[in-house]
């Protein structure tokens, strides 16, 4: 594909390496299936931009999943703990979806503009080439991501019922602390277990201790930061009750010697 920077196929012997090619090479995905480009000058600004401004903050990198949740001002407690929410970079990339931003990042990354440090973190910084695009404003070309229709979200069959914003709020500090430890999210915390955070709102280490999946070393790493965004949801919205499974507490089930005999 003409102009644009190939990934060569697997059968080259060197996938994955970028070659600025100026003719098709009729090997790579790209031009086999050549997808649309468009000018991502602004949007690379700003990725590049966010994760300057990070690792000037703290001398080191954060993770694609929390570059993205900054660019898009996710209100999160590991963002506000961080003062990552005082950036200047902090929800200026509000217009794209979270998933357009990675694919965006993984580009960037493809591009060599930027590293991602070894080891199960998988933090990111600027290459050389990637300060000098940020200083210069060099444009850029990006490729379009397919568009892929949404499905109305549901409920799946047995879910356990609970506050749903809230259990995305939580889902989102869950999939940012794998991506900054480079494990899959279920490592964290599995989503039963954010739902019962999301049902019975527990606001103290005694009460997130008794949310199933929480032992002494996961509410060490985690019961802080879990229990600080569910603080902060509460704080600008009302408790929900949710029925007790049709139990109604205090109410004791009939026996069967009075199913037998009636309420005489």
């Amino acid at each position: 594909m003409q102009g644009a920077p190939q990934r060569l196929a697997p059968s080259d012997g060197i996938g994955g390496q970028i070659l600025p090619l100026q003719a098709s090479c009729e090997s790579c995905d790209s031009c086999l299936q050549p997808r649309e480009t468009f000018d991502g000058t602004m949007q690379a600004q700003k990725f590049l931009s966010c994760v300057y401004r990070i690792h000037a903050r703290h001398g080191f990198g954060f993770g694609l999943g929390h570059v993205v949740d900054v660019l898009r001002g996710a209100d999160t407690e590991s963002i506000r703990q961080r003062g990552h929410n005082q950036l200047s970079t902090y929800g200026i990339g509000g217009d794209l979806k979270r998933g357009e931003w990675q694919a965006i990042g993984r580009e960037l990354l493809r591009l060599g503009l930027l590293e991602c440090a070894p080891g199960k973190f998988a933090t990111l910084s600027l290459t050389p080439a990637g300060v000098e695009a940020l200083r210069k404003r060099t444009p850029i070309v990006l490729t379009k991501q397919i568009e892929i229709a949404e499905k109305a979200p549901r409920t799946r069959r047995g879910a356990i019922e609970c506050d749903e914003v809230l259990f995305d709020r939580l889902r989102v500090l869950r999939r940012q602390l794998a991506d900054e430890r480079g494990v899959p999210a279920y490592i964290i915390f599995a989503d039963v277990s954010l739902r019962e955070m999301a049902r019975k709102y527990p606001t103290n280490s005694i009460g997130f201790r008794h949310i199933p999946g929480v032992g002494e070393q996961k509410l060490k790493d985690f019961g802080q930061l879990f229990l600080g965004e569910i603080k902060s949801h509460l704080a600008k919205n009302p408790r929900r009750i949710f029925p007790n499974s049709g139990v109604v507490p205090g109410l004791k089930r009939p026996s069967r010697l009075t199913k037998m005999t009636g309420n005489k």
